[in-house]
């Protein structure tokens, strides 16, 4: 059998992760879909003589959230109205889409096998005003494209239930996963070494967006001058979270913007706590990456962190948005490498891919025989 997956950007975020995993453990042949040249090309003309001025518009702030500018894609469908042929996948058993709704639009899928992975509900709280009308959009648009698969995939079972009673939207839930020989091989002292990081340290991984909170870690920091804290992913350089907090950064964070897939692995096992304060985090891969480094873990008491943690067993819940029950937890888990053990146990148990995979497989057997 042979599969179409993706697309993939990257090595950031939950579904790359999430693809890359499958297509590692899986029994099944994959072609990576790859991201159309023409739109790479867009993408880097869009961010960096169309972004820049967008910015600067008055309410620029309503417009700094790139969490769907990466390509510009937005932008790109909305003007050209998308009048270009698309991508045909004809020659493949299933096509397995993922996430962003706008690629199903490039990727014709209409003719052949398709399975569809949720990974995320746009949410109206996690974006800026000037956003609302592009979250409906985006909103109809991946309902349009569940609809229009053979299998939905939801990767929680919050999302699954709220898929079905909101939207009518059938799916079958399977988690996502971490890959444990990943993460037998890291290694904290070459993190250290690397970056010049002698002390303990507070560990975010994620992105300089709405949905991540990052602006929670910086409030946290704030509030605890004597220790140390770390923030590694997509526009969390120095300058670029200091552009998105509209604020000095406190002396005792250290921003790495976006290393190696490999330094991210070494960051988990150098930290003493991971910290992700995402008030409607989906699922949380990085919740898995760091209970599988036996590191203790803080999530929001909601939804994907909620579902994965067992608050004072396997990691630390917070109540959303709240900054002063942040604090608390963040110093209980300071001294909680008891915890940390008790969560590699959980990720053991219930999210090594190498077990999951095997779920994924029955769905591309069952699609192709049209069960």
């Amino acid at each position: 059998m042979k599969i179409a997956i993706g697309p993939i950007e990257g090595h950031y975020g939950g579904a790359a992760q999430h693809i890359l995993n499958i297509i590692k453990n899986s029994s099944h042949q994959f072609d990576k879909i790859e991201i159309p040249r023409y739109l790479k090309e867009w993408g880097k003309f869009f961010r960096k003589y169309i972004l820049p001025i967008q910015e600067k518009l008055p309410h620029s702030l309503e417009h700094s959230d790139k969490r769907f500018d990466m390509y510009g894609l937005q932008k790109y469908l909305d003007v050209t109205g998308f009048i270009q042929s698309r991508f045909y996948l004809p020659r493949y058993n299933v096509v397995h889409l993922h996430g962003y709704p706008y690629w199903e639009k490039i990727y014709d899928t209409r003719t052949i096998n398709s399975v569809f992975t949720v990974h995320n509900l746009y949410r109206k709280e996690d974006f800026l005003k000037n956003w609302e009308r592009t979250i409906e959009i985006l909103t109809k648009k991946m309902l349009n494209v569940c609809r229009g698969s053979k299998v939905v995939i939801s990767v929680a079972k919050w999302l699954q239930k709220t898929m079905r009673e909101e939207y009518g939207i059938k799916s079958i839930y399977i988690p996502n996963g971490v890959n444990l020989e990943e993460f037998d091989k890291r290694d904290g002292e070459a993190f250290r070494k690397k970056f010049g990081v002698d002390d303990d340290f507070y560990l975010f991984v994620g992105r300089a967006t709405k949905y991540k909170r990052p602006e929670l870690f910086v409030a946290l920091a704030e509030k605890m001058p004597s220790r140390k804290f770390l923030m590694i992913g997509r526009g969390l350089t120095k300058k670029e979270l200091v552009n998105y907090v509209g604020k000095r950064l406190p002396q005792n964070l250290l921003c790495i913007g976006e290393p190696e897939r490999k330094d991210v692995v070494n960051a988990f096992d150098a930290c003493r706590v991971f910290i992700l304060p995402s008030t409607n985090e989906t699922f949380g891969i990085v919740f898995l990456e760091g209970m599988l480094s036996q590191k203790p873990v803080i999530g929001a008491n909601h939804l994907g962190p909620a579902e994965i943690i067992n608050h004072g067993k396997t990691g630390f819940l917070f109540e959303p948005e709240n900054l002063e029950d942040l604090l608390i937890q963040a110093e209980y888990a300071w001294n909680a490498q008891e915890v940390g053990l008790a969560g590699r146990e959980e990720v053991e148990r219930s999210y090594d891919w190498k077990k999951i995979v095997s779920q994924i497989d029955e769905v591309y057997e069952n699609v192709e025989r049209n069960l």
